[in-house]
């Protein structure tokens, strides 16, 4: 990375202590409609970015999906009330609320402007996921294409779809090495549970995102793949030896900072007792400084991950981890709540300056990383501007021909035991889906999987379900399924949600008579019922991968894709 740009170094010695703490911050805005808080803290707090949510219209506490409880109560409860979906933007129209707010930053005193950081992972795990944006498999889809190419050009499109709106800095590549089977957070977010190719298919990815003009963030530093719990409820402890730690999980990192291609590294909440057996990485001076800094070389932009999930906030309490985060090396710190702990979030690190903990120069080099990062993308000359509309970039043809070439290489038949597949046209079938979390519009809503079979079999029967079974769902599917010679069930894994396991291989069980096929979206036993004798991988659950997969199980797609794990369930 080249940050020693002679106007940002000019930039930073103009500014005040509010200007270059608040260019350290990425605070919250969800939803599509900016409230009061979000011009504060562009205008009072001086934030660097945003990070965008625009299908939730609040930001909420995380809830254990084991215990129903929450983990840290982060709720504004003043204004919205809770479970109303926000107001329905096309692409176009989310890019003018974007440009108002970037227009608010860029007249602010030295015309700063604002990063817009997204998670675009690919499948439900889509910010930008409205408008016919083009939805594309998770990375172990990506992996399952067996052509690395694939991967670069996906990043391509992703980042010409994202920066037509004004997203600007994405929080991809994974760089996870998913060697745990049982991972609830990591699974197909990883490109696979083997180092050297997790690395040849991140690399391709960020030259994509590179070329794309789009800011790449590598995840979670250093490594979170062996681990079978999940940081946003509690702190995982990653017991890997350290001689493993830098043979595996700090490969894909080594090899990406040696060619250039990591703008922005987001730590890991988790404890890594190879490297620092008492803090938790995101505050650790011996990760972030020690490993990442001195021992691999990283000059680019060091971030935090969101500062309100559970294991670190409740450990640290937000506002004092953010300080500590920043004392320990980081120099972007995301902290997604829109309430008073923005507040109290820049007082803790105002005051880590003011008693000398920090000092000034360490605070400019801070600050001089990030905004040289977005001097070098460009932001400083247009702020958000592109060369195309939204609505131009994600109807592109070749784009729209990209995403239905992946959703059909990526996808596999796990399995066929009873030789089921493919379905017949005419027979008597009940399709099970999940509602999953669409935008529901035209392009990808509940039921879009049952819309595509319709074009094979009109006669098809559909029974919706909750993403995890009700009482009520498990009485109606159980009334239902021995009436029909072939149940197609979705049993679809995503973080934060209960298994459906146990009920499904107790429903196969319970009619044997019946032909069941499991339509899935991980190779692992997270999602797929030991009972389950044939069973559709998709690695996505976005609208072409559900085309695809509907074509796979009436026999008129091909399912092209190879295995992407060696610990999968077969």
């Amino acid at each position: 990375m080249k940050n020693n740009f002679p106007y940002i170094k000019s930039l930073v010695s103009k500014m005040n202590l509010d200007q270059k703490v608040g260019a350290l911050l990425t605070l919250g805005f969800a939803g599509t409609v900016p409230r009061a808080h979000i011009y504060e803290n562009i205008l009072k707090y001086q934030c660097g970015g945003l990070r965008l949510t625009p299908h939730a219209r609040l930001f909420g506490s995380y809830i254990d999906p084991k215990t129903g409880k929450n983990i840290l109560d982060v709720t504004d409860t003043k204004g919205y009330k809770k479970d109303i979906n926000p107001p329905y933007t096309t692409a176009g129209e989310y890019r003018a609320v974007l440009m108002e707010l970037q227009k608010l930053a860029m007249d602010r005193p030295l015309g700063i402007p604002l990063h817009f950081s997204f998670d675009q992972e690919g499948g439900t795990s889509a910010d930008f996921n409205f408008g016919g944006v083009k939805i594309f498999p998770k990375p172990m889809g990506i992996r399952a294409t067996g052509d690395p190419v694939m991967a670069y050009e996906v990043a391509r499109a992703v980042s010409r779809q994202g920066r037509a709106v004004g997203f600007n800095w994405i929080h991809s590549p994974v760089l996870d090495v998913n060697t745990d089977s049982g991972n609830p957070e990591i699974y197909t977010r990883a490109y696979s549970d083997n180092a050297e190719v997790a690395a040849q298919y991140a690399l391709e990815s960020c030259r994509g995102f590179k070329d794309g003009k789009m800011i790449a963030t590598g995840k979670h530093f250093p490594g979170r793949g062996d681990s079978a719990v999940d940081a946003h409820y509690e702190v995982p402890v990653i017991g890997v030896p350290k001689d493993t730690m830098l043979k595996r999980e700090l490969l894909p990192y080594k090899i990406l900072i040696k060619h250039g291609l990591l703008p922005s590294i987001m730590i890991a909440h988790s404890i890594f007792p190879a490297f620092d057996d008492g803090d938790i990485a995101t505050v650790s001076k011996k990760i972030l400084t020690g490993l990442l800094r001195d021992e691999l070389g990283f000059d680019g932009v060091i971030m935090t991950d969101s500062m309100t999930m559970g294991g670190v906030a409740i450990r640290y309490g937000v506002a004092n981890a953010c300080a500590l985060s920043v004392e320990a090396g980081a120099d972007l710190v995301l902290m997604k709540a829109e309430s008073k702990l923005v507040g109290e979030t820049v007082e803790a690190i105002k005051a880590l300056v003011i008693s000398g903990r920090l000092s000034m120069n360490e605070l400019d080099r801070k600050v001089e990383r990030v905004l040289g990062t977005k001097y070098e993308y460009g932001l400083f000359t247009a702020g958000s501007l592109w060369h195309e509309t939204p609505e131009e970039a994600v109807n592109a043809p070749e784009i729209a021909a990209l995403s239905k070439t992946i959703a059909r290489r990526s996808m596999l038949i796990l399995n066929d035991g009873q030789n089921a597949l493919p379905l017949s046209n005419d027979g008597r079938i009940l399709i099970i889906e999940q509602i999953n979390k669409t935008p529901n519009d035209i392009h990808w809503h509940p039921g879009v999987f049952y819309k595509h079979c319709m074009k094979y079999n009109r006669q098809a029967e559909y029974l919706e379900t909750e993403y995890t079974y009700s009482e009520t769902d498990k009485e109606t599917i159980q009334a239902n399924a021995g009436a029909y010679e072939t149940v197609v069930i979705t049993n679809f894994y995503i973080r934060g949600k209960l298994s459906n396991n146990a009920f499904i291989t107790n429903l196969i069980r319970g009619n044997p008579k019946t032909e069941f096929i499991v339509v899935t979206n991980t190779p692992y036993r997270l999602s797929i019922p030991e009972e389950s004798r044939t069973t559709i991988l998709t690695l996505s659950t976005g609208p072409d991968s559900m085309e695809a997969a509907a074509g796979v199980l009436f026999g008129a797609v091909t399912a092209e894709g190879e295995c992407p794990v060696s610990n999968g369930a077969r």
